[in-house]
């Protein structure tokens, strides 16, 4: 405290230590990184694609946007009725989008009712009869499904030389067992068998174009990722495409 003229007390400013340009300098550095780290894992995670093909009709169309997201993958691994990008199963230069039916440990088995109508029946332990099992509520599918209902082989193929009632098969334990939603067209593991682990690259979380249908993918329950990422379009891979893979496609050129 200083005395000014007569006697008044004069105050002191507080002294305030400053700060170095390298103190302010660094803590920039240390913002500018963390964002980079925040994005890339974001970019990396979740994931724009385009869809080719009916064989997800009708809960994705041709040409749909969707975005994927990777997260979950290494959280717990796909669930059933999830909607997968899978490496290309078959000589192909697109990926494949299909929905997960059968997890890896269960039975499966595929058979037609008395109107030769497909259904689809999971047990968790081996079954001690042809029939039985749980069957599968599935109101995603396209209408009837009346084509490549006799399923599984040991591989995990439909067949027609099965039994009426179709078969039990063993799903190994890492692997799935992937199916289309328009289920008389869609190329699936009744075609090549049991989709790897390894194989699946992605869980679709939302549709984000056409904006007519923008919202979560159709019938499936949203994933923990999606309340990390959802809305963040990662600009590297917009123009990746997916097969969606119906037969009828099989045929055209890629």
């Amino acid at each position: 405290m200083l005395q000014g003229p007569g006697n008044t007390p004069t105050p002191v400013p507080a002294q305030v230590p400053s700060r170095g340009r390298g103190s302010l300098i660094r803590d920039l550095i240390e913002v500018v990184a963390l964002a980079a780290v925040i994005y890339l894992l974001i970019a990396f995670a979740v994931r724009p694609v385009h869809v080719e093909g009916t064989s997800m009709y009708p809960g994705l169309h041709n040409n749909d946007l969707l975005l994927t997201e990777e997260i979950s993958l290494y959280l717990s691994g796909p669930s059933r009725g999830q909607v997968v990008i899978i490496n290309p199963p078959i000589p192909s230069s697109n990926d494949f989008i299909k929905r997960v039916i059968g997890l890896p440990g269960q039975w499966i088995r595929i058979a037609p009712d008395s109107q030769g109508v497909g259904h689809v029946y999971i047990s968790n332990s081996r079954p001690t009869s042809p029939g039985g099992g749980t069957q599968l509520v599935e109101p995603y599918i396209n209408g009837v499904w009346t084509q490549e209902v006799l399923c599984c082989t040991t591989q995990g193929t439909a067949s027609p030389l099965l039994p009426p009632t179709g078969r039990w098969a063993h799903i190994p334990a890492h692997d799935y067992f992937v199916m289309g939603d328009n289920r008389n067209v869609s190329e699936d593991s009744r075609t090549f068998g049991w989709e790897p682990r390894s194989g699946i690259q992605g869980i679709a979380i939302l549709r984000f174009w056409p904006l007519t249908r923008l919202g979560p993918v159709p019938a499936q329950e949203p994933t923990l990722a999606v309340l990390l990422s959802l809305g963040v379009v990662a600009p590297a891979g917009l123009g990746r495409r997916l097969r969606d893979r119906s037969r009828s496609r099989q045929r055209a050129p890629s």
